[in-house]
């Protein structure tokens, strides 16, 4: 199936019902979630300015982003003020509507991720469905659920973030817009391989039964004392 076209026409679409300026050769970013410390919120708004200004790398200046989320108070104001000062570029969504959601799975072609501790996730799982590519801190179950750049693309879901720091947020920011930018061709295979991905639970469940199998045929190991 023509995924790619859907794709093009779900962006313009999300674009156009968003006030977001229509750019169908920019990458568009989301994000869906509480407004927390947990949810690195803090460290999106440090690493926003850097992302929206053009330093002449083709890259960086040619993104627009969507934050959309309920919570604390100091990260609402930091969604208002990427809001105002971005106008076109950045939507700061303090609220929380589902079919907004939905479209911002299916019309970006990146969602962030950077959570300090997620024992599970399902955003980053249902964005994969989508085409849409998370890029998460390689940590609990989203380390568990997406595959890295680094395993090839044939392999690839998306992309980890070993360390959630503004300059390893920045880091794998830009690998990501770069791939979607100028390796589109690999970019479309790690969205295909995405969206075959299987989440059912069933499967997850023998893969927990298979870690018992090897803990308890595993002879137990003895940490003895130094004397």
């Amino acid at each position: 199936e023509d995924f790619v076209t859907g794709k093009t026409v779900n962006k313009k679409m999300l674009q156009q019902s968003l006030g977001l300026n229509e750019d169908s050769h920019c990458v568009l970013i989301g994000f869906v979630g509480r407004l927390t410390w947990q949810k690195g919120v803090d460290v999106i708004g440090s690493v926003i300015p850097w992302l929206m200004q053009d330093s002449g790398n083709g890259v960086t200046g040619n993104v627009q982003l969507i934050m959309m989320g309920n919570g604390e108070k100091q990260y609402a104001e930091t969604l208002r003020q990427a809001d105002e000062t971005y106008r076109g570029r950045v939507i700061g969504f303090v609220g929380f509507d589902p079919k907004v959601e939905h479209q911002i799975m299916a019309g970006c072609d990146l969602f962030l991720m950077p959570s300090r501790y997620e024992p599970c996730g399902l955003p980053q799982m249902y964005s994969q469905q989508y085409g849409t590519l998370p890029i998460v801190t390689a940590t609990g179950g989203l380390k568990d659920t997406v595959k890295d750049i680094s395993e090839g693309p044939h392999m690839a879901t998306g992309f980890h973030v070993t360390e959630l720091r503004s300059d390893k947020l920045k880091e794998v920011l830009y690998k990501a817009a770069e791939v979607v930018l100028r390796r589109p061709a690999e970019f479309q295979v790690m969205q295909r391989s995405a969206m075959l991905t299987d989440f059912y639970w069933p499967q997850a469940i023998d893969e927990y039964e298979r870690h018992i199998d090897f803990t308890m045929i595993d002879p137990p190991t003895v940490r003895r004392a130094k004397k």
